[in-house]
């Protein structure tokens, strides 16, 4: 298998070019997550092979935006916080386009239903309709899942369902508009829950349903960690990892469940952070290669 690595938390504050030569040396990867922000995304990272692809999430913009304006997002009733969701997404347009000019092949963009619990399907749907009749060269459009409320507990993003998102990208596709999908962060799934039985769950409904086009194994914890308050949507490691907390929930058995689950999927990979240690770019890179072995074997 083949992977997308979200290298981004995990890379140093100094020496990233080494850090990124390194990854270089990880046969199974082909390619990079990208952040795009409140404002832009990054350039491409010195070091990183300029074949690799890159797949594009708006995630950290998305929740830059929402803290300063709870109404903004493209599933938002309100029109104005629709209105600059929009804006923003023209941005992530014009970001992987500006990728793609510069010979890096985008496969896809990752954009969220958001705002925090008022998210609307109809709006989330109207939303990318207008979306998808720009020119995104050749990535497609992805709903990435992020957890929804659950009575009881505070959401880390409480955005729309995974089964509306679904129903969304299947009503889409019926309108012709074929390069739309959904994908899987694992624990942006779990979180939503508390169990990983709900990322199998969301894995076999996106399969069922056709629509589903990516997985990303990302972990999370139950317990306050290093990395923060109990169930952080902070890409914890799997357990199997040197550093990671003994009680991150992602482990080699539940990433073989989910990909059992999914099948065949044209991205698959992972995102983790390590934590607050003083890591050498080499030591970094030992980590990730563990975590590809994990994922790709």
């Amino acid at each position: 298998m083949s992977l997308i690595v979200g290298a981004y938390p995990a890379q140093p504050v100094e020496l990233q070019e080494q850090f990124y030569r390194g990854l270089a040396a990880i046969s199974p990867i082909r390619g990079l997550e990208l952040p795009y922000g409140p404002h832009g995304g990054t350039g491409w990272p010195a070091g990183a092979p300029e074949a690799w692809s890159a797949v594009v999430t708006a995630i950290p913009g998305t929740m830059q935006r929402l803290a300063a304006n709870a109404a903004f997002g493209l599933a938002s009733a309100d029109t104005a916080g629709r209105r600059e969701a929009l804006d923003f997404a023209a941005g992530v347009r014009e970001y992987a386009r500006g990728l793609q000019d510069a010979g890096h092949e985008v496969e896809a963009v990752e954009l969220h239903s958001a705002p925090t619990g008022g998210a609307s399907a109809r709006w989330f749907e109207e939303s990318l309709k207008e979306v998808l009749e720009w020119d995104w060269g050749s990535a497609r459009v992805l709903i990435e899942h992020c957890d929804a409320p659950r009575p009881g507990a505070s959401p880390e993003k409480g955005f729309l369902s995974f089964a509306e998102e679904v129903d969304i990208a299947v009503s889409l596709r019926n309108q012709g508009l074929e390069r739309v999908g959904v994908t899987v962060n694992w624990a942006r799934s779990v979180i939503e829950s508390g169990s990983p039985e709900t990322a199998v769950e969301h894995l076999s409904l996106g399969r069922e349903a056709g629509v589903l086009e990516g997985l990303v194994f990302s972990g999370c914890s139950p317990e306050e960690t290093g990395f923060g308050y109990a169930w952080i949507d902070a890409h914890l490691p799997a357990v199997e990892i040197q550093g990671a907390p003994p009680s991150s929930m992602l482990n080699r058995h539940e990433i073989d469940r989910c990909l059992a689950a999914a099948g065949p999927l044209p991205i698959l990979g992972f995102k983790i952070g390590l934590g607050p240690d003083q890591l050498s770019p080499e030591e970094r890179v030992e980590r990730l290669r563990h975590m590809s072995v994990l994922v790709g074997e």
